[in-house]
């Protein structure tokens, strides 16, 4: 299993956990931080993931020249 499906697998564990605890101390906002900061991680890994391996979605994404940010 690549490292980045141990990383997924792991946030999702987490997350697990989190919904568990609001659940149980009936506090919707318990770990809201840590649950954003793991969502937006998730997405920049995919993000990521796709830009350096395009596949069949290459037609519609505009490139970046190494460089430019």
């Amino acid at each position: 299993m690549s490292s980045a499906a141990n990383r997924m697998k792991l946030s999702e564990a987490i997350l697990a956990l989190i919904e568990q605890k609001r659940a149980e101390t009936a506090d919707p906002f318990l770990g809201e931080d840590v649950e954003s900061f793991l969502i937006d991680a998730q997405f920049i890994e995919l993000a990521n993931e796709i830009l350096q391996n395009t596949g069949a979605l290459d037609p519609w994404i505009l490139h970046r020249r190494k460089g430019d940010n």
